[in-house]
C-alpha cells in the first residue's frame, strides 16, 4: 500500500532530505510523487529520482534510460550523496532533455502541467480538483491510470467539507491515441473491472486517503482549510472517469466514433451505475479542472 513512514516524512520535511523537498517547491517543473515506502520526482513526465530507504539512510537513483552517456553524471555521484544529486538536478534535467526531444511523450508532460494548475499556487484555491497521483500503477489490484484526483468544490462552504469525491483521470494527446489497445474503450474497460471489484476499490481508497493526506502533510497541495480531522472517500457518491483530450482536431470524426463505441458497450448501463464518465473542457486556455465544464459523455456527443 502507498505512503511514507512518520521519519521519512520527518526527513522530507525538516530532515535530511530536506532539499529534495525544496527542489520541487522551487522548480515547477518537478513533481513529487508517493510511492510504496519512496518516493519519485518526475521531470516532464519522466522519472528524475526515486528516493528510497536504505542501511545507510536513503539512496537516491536517476533513472540512466533517459542518459545518453551514463559514465558523465551518474556514476560520479553517490547514491548517498544528496547535496550532490541536488547540485546536479540542472544537468540530469538537460540530459532528460535530449532524451525527451528524441523520445518526446506530450500527454506526460501535460499530466504535470495539470498537476502544477490545481494543486500549486492562487488557481488551487479556485479549481474544483486536486491531484493526488499520477501515473498509478499498482501490480496488486491490476490497475494502471494516468491521474488520480479528488473532486473538492471550491465554492464558499464545500470547500470545507472533508467527504471527496475520487476521479480517475485519462489523459489524450492528438487523435491517434483514442483508438486501438490503449484507447478510449479500453479504458472504460478497465474502470469498469476495477469498481466490480469492492475489495479492490476499498482498499484503493483508504491508500488514496493516506497518500492525499501525507501529500498535505509535504505542503505539495495548496488551497486546502486546515481540517481538524483528515479527509475521507464519499462511498455514497459515484466516483468519476474523466477523459482530458489534448489537441483533438475538431474535424476529425474519431473521438465522437470512439464515444459512441463505449455507449454501445452491452454494460454501459451497469458502469453509468457506479462510475460518471465526463469529459473535460479547459477554462479558456488552461488546465485548471472545474466541475462547470465536465460534460456527461451523452451530452458531450451531442
Amino acid at each position: 500500500m502507498r505512503g511514507l513512514s512518520d521519519e521519512f516524512i520527518g526527513d522530507l520535511k525538516t530532515g535530511k532530505l530536506r532539499g529534495f523537498l525544496e527542489a520541487v517547491y522551487q522548480d515547477q517543473t518537478l513533481c513529487l510523487e508517493i510511492r510504496d515506502e519512496y518516493v519519485s520526482i518526475y521531470y516532464r513526465g519522466g522519472n528524475l529520482f526515486r528516493i528510497k530507504p536504505s542501511a545507510a539512510g536513503y539512496s537516491v537513483a536517476f533513472d540512466s534510460n533517459y542518459s545518453e552517456d551514463k559514465k558523465k553524471t551518474i556514476q560520479q555521484i553517490r547514491p548517498g550523496d544528496y547535496q550532490k544529486w541536488i547540485e546536479n538536478i540542472p544537468a540530469l534535467k538537460s540530459e532528460m532533455d535530449n532524451w525527451f526531444f528524441r523520445h518526446p511523450k506530450p500527454e506526460r508532460e501535460i499530466q504535470q502541467l495539470i498537476v502544477n494548475e490545481n494543486n500549486h499556487g492562487a488557481l488551487a484555491r479556485d479549481t474544483d480538483y486536486f491531484i493526488a497521483d499520477i501515473e498509478y500503477a499498482d501490480s496488486e489490484n491490476s490497475s494502471r491510470f494516468d491521474m488520480i484526483a479528488l473532486k473538492w468544490l471550491s465554492k464558499g462552504p464545500t470547500r470545507k467539507m472533508r467527504k471527496l469525491t475520487p476521479a480517475f483521470i485519462e489523459v489524450k494527446h492528438g487523435d491517434s491515441a483514442l483508438a486501438g489497445s490503449a484507447g478510449i474503450e479500453k479504458h472504460v474497460a478497465d474502470i469498469s473491472s476495477f469498481l466490480s471489484d469492492t475489495e479492490k476499490k476499498k482498499s484503493f481508497y483508504k491508500e488514496l486517503e493516506i497518500v492525499f493526506e501525507q501529500k498535505l502533510k509535504l505542503e505539495l497541495i495548496q488551497g486546502v482549510p486546515n481540517l481538524t480531522e483528515g479527509i475521507e472517500i464519499n462511498t455514497e457518491t459515484n466516483p468519476e472517469l474523466i477523459f482530458i483530450f489534448a489537441n483533438h482536431k475538431p474535424t476529425k470524426s474519431v473521438l465522437r466514433r470512439e464515444l459512441e463505441k463505449v455507449s454501445y458497450m452491452a454494460d454501459y448501463a451497469e458502469l453509468k451505475a457506479r462510475c460518471d464518465i465526463k469529459i473535460a473542457t479547459s477554462s479558456m486556455m488552461g488546465y485548471g479542472l472545474y466541475s462547470e465544464n465536465m460534460w456527461s459523455l451523452e451530452d458531450f456527443i451531442k
